[in-house]
């Protein structure tokens, strides 16, 4: 997120979220005329809460934020919508015990997967490879850290981390140089695990403008949060509160939550009468948006509509 401060001393914030269009149209163009609960799933800093309470006067939001400290810089950005937005910090994946009262009364539903830049740019938990931060990559502060992971699993354990959510094909490699390197020191910064990847990936095989670590971060922030699982109970969780011709909305930045995207509405769809799928094929950001905000570049966005009568 790019925040400004003004000649008042005010913050502005800036930030624009990813498929911010996409996702305006399809509440627009949705039969209940960008009326009635939105459950943003995935607050982050706020930038879509903002964009559709700012457009569709008629929506009032519920957001859930895991994050106690971002929730608390996307209150700050909120605060002048009242009791239009009411906020939740949990974790997504217990929608249906947080609002299962409102079954059949929610008209829209957005995630936003994966974590925000504030995390890369401001949290100082390790999730950023430029940045010499202790490993944590906790966003809740629950559970085992990133630097606990790395110096107490097992080689094979860290292996199949790496190749099962980073899809990282020098998995083993990598593994196998990180438990040479934590017998001589512990492991516990950012810095300590890029080296050690950028040793065990062959030149040669490194992609430009890539960090050879990235995927090896990102499956160790996968594995930390417990990602890909809340996914999949957030999504079957949340078809459930749907009203009639109620939309889930979901963004995703990597294949592996994307496929659980799909695989999810497909199987919602599997009976014929109970959703209709509205992206045949995931949605990219327009080139303009990508110009602007390289984050967008990955983003997919699928839809998928809750329908009572059969499908034609």
């Amino acid at each position: 997120m790019r925040h400004n401060t003004d000649d008042t001393g005010s913050e502005e914030f800036s930030h624009e979220p990813v498929l911010w269009r996409e996702v305006l149209h399809f509440i627009e163009d949705s039969p209940l005329r960008g009326e009635g609960v939105l459950v943003d799933c995935t607050l982050g800093e706020g930038g879509h809460s903002e964009l559709i309470l700012k457009k569709f006067s008629r929506i009032k939001i519920l957001a859930f934020e895991r994050d106690p400290e971002i929730l608390d810089v996307a209150k700050k950005r909120l605060e002048g919508f009242g009791g239009r937005i009411e906020f939740i910090n949990d974790n997504f994946s217990n929608i249906s015990d947080r609002i299962g009262e409102m079954a059949g009364g929610i008209g829209y539903i957005l995630f936003d997967f994966g974590i925000s830049s504030y995390h890369f740019d401001r949290s100082g938990r390790g999730f950023a490879i430029s940045r010499d931060e202790r490993l944590d990559m906790r966003l809740d502060g629950a559970g085992r850290d990133a630097s606990r992971v790395v110096n107490g699993l097992t080689e094979k354990e860290l292996a199949d981390i790496f190749y099962r959510y980073g899809e990282e094909r020098w998995s083993r490699r990598i593994a196998s140089y990180i438990a040479a390197r934590r017998r001589e020191k512990v492991i516990e910064t950012t810095t300590d695990l890029a080296e050690i990847v950028l040793s065990a990936i062959p030149a040669r095989y490194r992609v430009r403008n890539i960090h050879p670590a990235t995927r090896v971060f990102q499956a160790l922030r996968i594995f930390v949060n417990d990602e890909l699982a809340a996914i999949e109970k957030g999504l079957s969780g949340a078809f459930g509160l749907l009203s009639n011709a109620g939309r889930i909305m979901a963004i995703s930045f990597h294949s592996l939550e994307d496929r659980l995207v799909k695989n999810s509405f497909r199987r919602m769809a599997d009976d014929g009468h109970t959703v209709r799928i509205l992206t045949k094929k995931p949605l990219c950001a327009q080139d303009d948006e990508v110009a602007g905000n390289t984050r967008a570049r990955s983003a997919k966005l699928r839809v998928c509509e809750r329908i009572m009568e059969p499908v034609s």
